[in-house]
């Protein structure tokens, strides 16, 4: 699935050309008369100026072949990914003018791609849960993929779907989840039941349970009776306990150790400390832009990029499967926002002071191009900041320093603690409201977003509601979830 998306057909748009607040240079994202975008020539002679996009593997993408697979080869097997229809949030940006941001979406674009290339030469993928470190997987030559993984990958073995084909082929893999697994399970954690039937090439299931999710154990528990899949099975226990002391970094040490034999196995590679710190140190770096990308906007005296493009952190947190060129898109994101800051340049698609929306909430988000079209712009999600805030100590023994900074996650200490830190952020960012969004059926979440946005207000004196979503704010949801957002950007307005 795609990880930017286009400037919708919606207010803003007149014609077939982007409003002039929609490029920063006057000129935006171009749109045909059937509904599809397409990049304007005019951005082609800067963009072929960027330097090549290097991967681990030494493999080389030029300027060119990225600009020839987004204008041409993308189109064509992905139309859904280029709909202008303003309700779908997995459009691109329409700020074509953030050269970055066209390679970001490379990434996104190419992604199921460059993992089928990768297992193909042996490399293991790996089910995880979000929201911890991910340096044990990569060090052993293993890639780590998120529960939503089974659905994008039988979405794309299927090209030339339209925006509605695609809408109605996700819903049915999520109905036909929910069956083989239990109707009460978060939806996305169900897209794992799918792995057995359609044949999904998971080498492993390795969570880390108890972080941001609850019902992840659904799932776990199933591959352990071997209704899912016949990967084999590794959890690593989280835990999570009001008493804080070095048992928990002693525990969580042990079961990192455990699963990186397990992962090194697996991978027939042996994992020495080396390796570790090496992967650490490339991590840490990851993550380090990712905050000054983050302070930059946040210091600056406008928005100096729209809502699609404002959050780097799946950049530095899972590097989209490629640390090594996740890392030069933050090194060329950064000079951009930079620049952009210091110049006064505004967003793409962004009214004149926006409404500053901070979200809360794991794995439902609002839709960044309908806020920017209602007049707002998110300024902050505190669900992967809160992995892109972890510097792991790089001398010493590298267990135990990836538990420590694992047992010190802002985003998994208890709730008050979570909310204070939450807090922090939001005030950093200048937000003038919070909205918390969870999905329906995410027991974890939706017991607390009450607790956390009444800490919030109280500590902030700003508004913020909390909103339940269906569907992974797909279809049905999607309508009444953005009547509620709209009303709340209109009141902070």
């Amino acid at each position: 699935m795609p990880a930017r998306a286009a400037c919708g057909g919606g207010e803003g748009v007149s014609g077939p050309v982007c409003t002039p607040s929609c490029g920063g240079t006057g000129q935006g994202m171009r749109h045909s008369d059937q509904g599809m975008f397409r990049y304007p020539e005019e951005v082609r002679p800067l963009f072929l100026e960027t330097p090549d996009l290097v991967f681990k593997d030494g493999r080389r993408v030029s300027p060119v072949e990225i600009w020839d697979y987004m204008t041409e080869e993308a189109p064509k097997r992905y139309p859904y990914a280029y709909s202008t229809n303003p309700s779908f949030g997995g459009r691109f940006s329409c700020d074509v003018w953030l050269l970055s941001g066209i390679k970001c979406s490379y990434m996104g674009m190419t992604a199921i791609d460059r993992l089928k290339d990768a297992h193909s030469k042996g490399a293991p993928l790996v089910v995880i849960q979000g929201g911890y470190t991910f340096e044990p997987y990569y060090a052993a030559g293993c890639i780590p993929i998120g529960p939503m993984f089974p659905r994008g990958w039988i979405m794309n073995l299927k090209e030339g779907r339209g925006f509605d084909e695609s809408n109605r082929m996700g819903m049915a893999l999520l109905e036909e989840s929910r069956k083989m697994l239990s109707v009460e399970s978060c939806n996305l954690i169900a897209c794992l039941t799918i792995m057995k039937k359609m044949k999904v090439p998971v080498n492993m299931v390795a969570p880390c349970l108890c972080t941001r999710c609850s019902d992840m154990a659904y799932v776990t528990e199933a591959c352990r009776h071997d209704t899912i899949s016949q990967a084999p099975l590794h959890i690593v226990d989280y835990p999570v306990n009001h008493h804080w002391g070095e048992w928990r970094v002693d525990y969580l040490k042990e079961e990192l150790q455990t699963l990186t034999e397990k992962l090194g196995k697996l991978s027939g590679r042996e994992v020495t400390d080396r390796c570790l710190r090496d992967e650490i140190r490339q991590q840490n770096y990851a993550r380090s832009l990712v905050r000054e990308c983050q302070k930059t906007w946040w210091q600056a005296k406008v928005p100096p990029t729209n809502s699609s493009d404002s959050g780097m952190a799946h950049l530095g947190v899972g590097g989209m499967f490629d640390f090594t060129a996740a890392t030069q898109i933050l090194e060329e994101t950064l000079d951009e926002i930079r620049t952009r800051a210091k110049q006064g340049v505004k967003g793409a698609g962004l009214v004149d002071d926006p409404a500053r929306l901070y979200v809360c909430g794991s794995c439902a988000h609002t839709n960044p191009g309908f806020v920017d079209s209602k007049g707002g712009v998110i300024v902050g999600r505190d669900d992967m900041w809160s992995t892109a805030t972890m510097e792991v100590q790089e001398a010493g023994d590298p267990y135990e320093n990836l538990a420590r900074a694992m047992a010190s996650l802002p985003y998994e200490r208890p709730t008050v603690e979570r909310a204070e830190w939450t807090v922090e952020q939001i005030l950093e960012s200048r937000a003038d409201g919070v909205i918390f969004i969870h999905n329906w059926g995410c027991n974890y979440q939706s017991a607390i977003a009450r607790m956390v946005t009444d800490i919030i207000k109280e500590r902030t004196g700003l508004p913020a509601i909390s909103i339940e979503v269906g569907e992974l704010a797909r279809m049905e949801s999607t309508e009444q979830f953005q009547n509620r957002a709209e009303a709340f950007i209109e009141m902070l307005a």
